[in-house]
C-alpha cells in the first residue's frame, strides 16, 4: 500500500493505498537538485552496526496494544507495530501474533513482501528484517523521515534537515543510491507501482509548490503543481494514489487578492503520472493533512475527527475518532482498507468505506 508521509514531524499523516501501490500511511518540487550521476550510500557509513535491542518472543499478543504503524502487503497478511511491540496477522486482521519485539526506539514500519520489512524512529537508524519480522538487522540509512516500498524497489526521504535526501534501493538491498534532495524545507513521499512522487511544499520567497516523479530508474521529471498560480499561496499540498494509478492531489490555497485573504481547497486528478492534470470537484471539505483514492473513491483527512469519503452526494462522514484524528488511511483493494486513529486505534473497512469495524490487536 503506497502512503504519503510529511517529511516533517507529522511524519505519519500521509497517504496510503496498498493493493498494487508495495507495502504499505502522510500519499505520499520546486526545482530539482537531484545530481545527474547517482551516489551510493556506504551502508557501513549510514547504519548503526550494533543489534537492535528486543523483546522475546510470544506466540500469542498478550493483550491489545495502541497501533503506532500498520503495514499490509496484501488484503490478509500485515503487521501492526506497537510501543515495543510488533504483532501480525494472516486473516485480514481477525487474529493478530506477537512477534519478536522490534527494535528498540522503533515507531514506523513498511512491509515489501512477506519477508522483507523496515522499521525505524527519525532520530535513530534504519533496520531491515528478511524474515517477516522475526529478526533485524542494520538497513543502511539514519534519520528516516519517511520510508515507502512498491514494485521491488523501496524508496526514503533520510538525512538531517532541514534539506534530506530523496534515496532509492531494491528491496532487501542495502546499497542506497542518493537521487538528491528534497526541493523545501518539507515534502511528502508517496509511490505506486514503480513511480514516486516527491512534492515540494511552499516555501520562503515563496517558492511555489512543486512535484518531482521518479519514474523506475529513469531521470527525475520536475513538474509545476496546477495550482501554484497567480497570486496564490500554498501552505500545504497533499497527494495520494488510487489503487489503479491514478493521482489525486488537493491544495490548501490562500488567495492574497481579496481582503481579507479568502481560503479555499483545490482538487485535481492526473492520470499520466503528474505531466497533466485535470479539475477534481468538488474538493474536501476543510484543508486536508493526508488523501488517498480507490476507482471512483476519494478520501481526505485532517486534524479533526473525520475521515471523509467523496460519494455521489458529496463529501460526507465515513469514520470519526472521537477527539483524535487520523495518521494513515490506505487501501489493500477497492473494497478493502485501513484507518489507523492518532490515539492507536484501528480500523478496517471491507465495503471500500461505507462502514468501519474497530480492529483489536
Amino acid at each position: 500500500m503506497s502512503r504519503r508521509f510529511s517529511v516533517t514531524a507529522a511524519a505519519l499523516v500521509a497517504l496510503v493505498a496498498l493493493a498494487g501501490c508495495g507495502s504499505s500511511s502522510r500519499g505520499s518540487v520546486q526545482s530539482s537538485t537531484a545530481p545527474s550521476a547517482p551516489v551510493t550510500a556506504s551502508p557501513s557509513a549510514a547504519a548503526a552496526t550494533s543489534p537492535p535491542a528486543s523483546a522475546s518472543p510470544s506466540t500469542r499478543a498478550a493483550g491489545p496494544i495502541d497501533v503506532a504503524d500498520v503495514s499490509f502487503v496484501s488484503a490478509d497478511q500485515g503487521w501492526a507495530l506497537g510501543t515495543g511491540e510488533l504483532v501480525t496477522t494472516t486473516d485480514g486482521g481477525v487474529s493478530w501474533t506477537r512477534l519478536p519485539g522490534p527494535p528498540a526506539g522503533a515507531a514506523h514500519i513498511r512491509f515489501a513482501s512477506p519477508e522483507v520489512g523496515y522499521a525505524w524512529s527519525t532520530a535513530g537508524s534504519l533496520w531491515n528484517t528478511t524474515d517477516g519480522g522475526a529478526s533485524w538487522q542494520p538497513g543502511g540509512l539514519t534519520q528516516v523521515l519517511s520510508l515507502e516500498t512498491a514494485a521491488g524497489w523501496v524508496w526514503s526521504i533520510a538525512g538531517p534537515q532541514p534539506y534530506p535526501n530523496i534515496w532509492r534501493a531494491p528491496v532487501g538491498s542495502h546499497a542506497w543510491t542518493n537521487l538528491g534532495p528534497t526541493p523545501d524545507r518539507s515534502a511528502t513521499l508517496t509511490v505506486h507501482s514503480d513511480v514516486a512522487y516527491v512534492v515540494g511544499q511552499q516555501g520562503a520567497g515563496p517558492i511555489t509548490p512543486s512535484l518531482d516523479v521518479f519514474a523506475g530508474t529513469h531521470p527525475v521529471r520536475h513538474e509545476s503543481l496546477p495550482c501554484g498560480q497567480g497570486q496564490t499561496y500554498v501552505p500545504f499540498a497533499p497527494l495520494g494514489t488510487s489503487t489503479d494509478g491514478l493521482v489525486y492531489l488537493v491544495c490548501d490555497v490562500m488567495n492574497n487578492q481579496p481582503s481579507p485573504p479568502a481560503q479555499t481547497q483545490l482538487a485535481y486528478e492526473s492520470g499520466n503520472d503528474g505531466i497533466s492534470w485535470s479539475a477534481d470537484n468538488p474538493p474536501p471539505p476543510q484543508p486536508p493533512q493526508g488523501v488517498t483514492a480507490v476507482v471512483g473513491g476519494r478520501f481526505a483527512w485532517n486534524s479533526g475527527p473525520d475521515l471523509y469519503q467523496l460519494t455521489a452526494h458529496g463529501w460526507q462522514v465515513s469514520l470519526t475518532d472521537r477527539g483524535h484524528g487520523f495518521s494513515l488511511v490506505g487501501f489493500e483493494t477497492n473494497t478493502q482498507g485501513v484507518a489507523l486513529g492518532t490515539n492507536g486505534y484501528l480500523w478496517i473497512t471491507r465495503n471500500g468505506g461505507i462502514s468501519w469495524s474497530r480492529v483489536t490487536v
